[in-house]
């Protein structure tokens, strides 16, 4: 594993679609089809390079054998990168191959089973290490899980044979399935072992984890006594010490209550660091605020030192179009849109954005922070054929050269929807509130919050999905940066409001243009479908004992001001839909929660009734249904949503990119609400990334995640 990043990251981050490519046409999309079998077990690789016209699996297939043909430690290192930056799918995909290729090598075992881990295969992640560390697993009747004991391992030839830094992976691993499973054993295997590689390297990284573990186990002696063991490794304050050295003095110090020699240590680390590199720093930041979280006291100064790198959501105007009859964004203050942009990028020292690549503000954006040595992620808001066509051809083949390069450099490109246009300015609304929610996701991993820079023009409305309209619902102020075109291009001073008629593009004429204009409303919804596992299996003699418990789930959700749009109910299946995700989340988990417990009180079934839930977020069409006249929603995301319901795993609820990322927009607008009231805001939602699985009845693919109760 990586020194600097040992045993720190404590969190998972979000994943979008990589670009790679040499040709300017090709977006390659590598997913992977995980199964809901164990991780451990073959599951078929379905790698596919989306193209704007076919499918080509070359390209990425090529990188993916690079990757491969690597040494067994530049891919553990790389593995381990991967996941401290967040991008769990990919750090999948590379160990999942790599482990299938070398089951034998006990580097890539355990940088498999640290994926696994990240992913949510708990007990998968430990059965790899059982055989490396050489010990049998016995079965705990506390868990009905299969663990290894403390003694058992401390008699294991491994810890006195095995190479030292293995064996601290394999207590990191244990450290961070305890944060999952809160099992104490697993804490205290994390403790022996990161003792034990101590003894034998005698590394400061090894020696502080061994000492947070005593302390967290409830020794402080033995902490104490680690910590300045550690602090005798080097000399006073770290001189020529690495950044992960000092890191690890100062914690050293913090263990035994020096706070200002600790703050002075990082100070040090931040000097020595070079801040394009931030993994460890946030990593350094992460186990902060582990420490904060598991009850320890850590000054406020220390976290101010180790600032973390700060993510720029990014909305603006494109460059004035044919049909407009007032100019916004002419093109001659490109350049000084962009030195603007790039002075304010420097002054919050940002890192990483999230933006659309329209011609114009956009594309300036991607330049500027890529030229700064910045990490880009382009979200486009639909399907990208549309999106060339309307958001990037009317500027001249100039942009559209510049928009192929920026798709070409971007970290990573993702579609909110890939869904034709057909006209509806809301998806570009949809697309924000995803960029949004995504930018959120990172952030938690980061321990930052996003900003929002807008270029935008102060004299017009707002409209669907405009700069305006991002601006009107970004909730803290105090993270909005505006560069206001008007104090650009306004030379007379004028300051009437410019009618939202004359800015408005002229739509693409589409093949299917008669179609369009009779379509029905088109709205952002989120929706939930479940049924019931074992319904089917019912027999007769069941049905009155299913009615019973049928009569006691409806008056259990009677009770659950759920606020939705609509339900609707047809045997054992439910689909109901609601304006936001934070309300189809509520009624989810709860609706599982209710037959977990309810599932339980009937034992004349042939085995407990619990459900399998599946939510998502997209664009639909409203209308009313002419056989029930009552209003219904239609659509390709209404059928994603329903083909996500058979594959999610019995008893859990299972959410798409799309849905989390509009929960995490949703619940970061709460939290500011209450901070601006002055309240304390509990997050009520945990997401954990589960990773790609195939949809059923061959719907394509979906990244997907775990929802649970905080």
């Amino acid at each position: 594993m990586a020194k600097e990043n040992d045993g720190r990251t404590t969190d998972k981050g979000d994943e979008t679609t990589t670009i790679s490519g040499e040709t300017s046409n090709t977006i390659t999309k590598a997913t992977d089809n995980i199964s809901t079998k164990p991780m451990v077990e073959d599951t078929n690789q379905n790698l596919k390079n989306v193209k704007l016209e076919d499918l080509d699996d070359e390209e990425n297939e090529e990188t993916l054998q690079q990757d491969l043909a690597k040494s067994s430690d530049e891919i553990e290192e790389q593995i381990t990168n991967l996941i401290a930056t967040g991008h769990m799918f990919k750090a999948h995909v590379i160990a999942k191959k790599a482990f299938q290729k070398h089951p034998e090598n006990v580097n890539i075992a355990q940088a498999y089973s640290l994926v696994l881990l990240k992913t949510g295969a708990l007990e998968e992640s430990r059965k790899l290490l059982y055989p490396i560390l050489n010990v049998n697993p016995v079965l705990d009747e506390a868990t009905g899980e299969e663990m290894i004991t403390v003694d058992s391992l401390l008699n294991s030839p491994f810890l006195q044979t095995g190479r030292p830094d293995i064996i601290a992976n394999i207590g990191h691993i244990f450290k961070e399935s305890w944060k999952y499973s809160r099992h104490c054993r697993d804490l205290e295997l994390a403790k022996e072992l990161y003792l034990a590689s101590f003894k034998r390297d005698q590394k400061t990284s090894t020696g502080m984890n061994a000492a947070w573990l005593s302390w967290l186990t409830g020794d402080d002696d033995q902490a104490k006594q680690l910590a300045a063991a550690v602090l005798r490794l080097l000399p006073p304050y770290g001189l020529e010490a690495s950044f992960s050295e000092l890191i690890d003095l100062a914690e050293a110090q913090l263990l035994l209550g020096r706070e200002d020699d600790a703050c002075k240590l990082y100070e040090d680390a931040m000097k020595a660091k070079d801040q394009t590199d931030y993994i460890s720093i946030v990593s350094a930041r992460q186990q902060l605020y582990f420490l904060r979280e598991a009850g320890f006291k850590v000054p406020n100064a220390a976290l101010d030192i180790l600032v973390p790198p700060t993510i720029v959501v990014f909305t603006g105007h494109s460059i004035d179009h044919p049909s407009f009859q007032v100019s916004l964004f002419p093109p001659d203050i490109e350049a000084d849109v962009k030195r603007i942009i790039t002075e304010k990028l420097q002054a919050i020292n940002a890192k990483i954005g999230y933006s659309s690549a329209s011609c114009g503000a956009d594309i300036i954006f991607i330049e500027a922070l890529q030229e700064l040595g910045g990490e880009v992620n382009i979200v486009l808001p639909f399907a990208i054929q549309d999106f060339v066509e309307n958001n990037v051809r009317h500027a001249g083949p100039r942009w559209e050269k510049r928009f192929e390069r920026a798709l070409a450099n971007a970290h990573s490109v993702s579609f909110s929807c890939e869904d034709r246009y057909l006209g509806h300015d809301m998806l570009y609304r949809f697309s924000n509130h995803v960029m949004h929610g995504s930018a959120v996701m990172r952030g938690k991993f980061l321990t930052t919050d996003p900003h929002l820079m807008a270029v935008w023009h102060s004299r017009t409305d707002s409209l669907p999905g405009g700069p305006a309209d991002f601006i009107d619902r970004w909730s803290n102020i105090s993270t909005l940066h505006l560069i206001d075109l008007d104090e650009l291009t306004n030379e007379n001073g004028a300051t009437e409001q410019i009618d939202t008629n004359l800015i408005k593009q002229q739509k693409t004429s589409l093949s299917f243009d008669p179609f369009v204009s009779k379509s029905p409303e088109r709205v952002i919804k989120s929706m939930m479908f479940s049924d019931l596992h074992g319904y089917s299996k019912l027999q007769d003699e069941h049905v009155p004992s299913f009615l019973d418990f049928l009569e006691k789930l409806n008056q259990a959700m009677e009770k659950i001001d759920a606020d939705l749009d609509s339900v609707n109910t047809w045997g054992d299946a439910i689909f109901a839909v609601a304006d936001t995700a934070t309300k189809i989340a509520d009624f989810g988990l709860r609706y599982c929660d209710i037959i977990e417990s309810l599932g339980k009180k009937y034992p004349e079934f042939p085995f407990p009734i619990r459900a399998r839930i599946s939510l998502h977020s997209g664009p639909v069409f409203v209308a009313q249904d002419p056989f029930i006249k009552k209003v219904n929603f239609y659509g390709g995301h209404i059928n994603r949503a329903a083909r996500l319901e058979p594959v999610t795993a019995v008893g859990q609820v299972y959410a798409t990119q799309q849905f989390v990322s509009l929960l995490h927009g949703e619940t970061s607008d709460e939290r500011n609400e209450y901070i601006q009231k002055g309240l304390k805001y509990y997050d009520r939602y945990s997401t954990e990334y589960v990773g790609v699985i195939a949809l059923a009845k061959s719907f394509g693919q979906q990244e997907v995640y775990h929802l649970r109760w905080r």
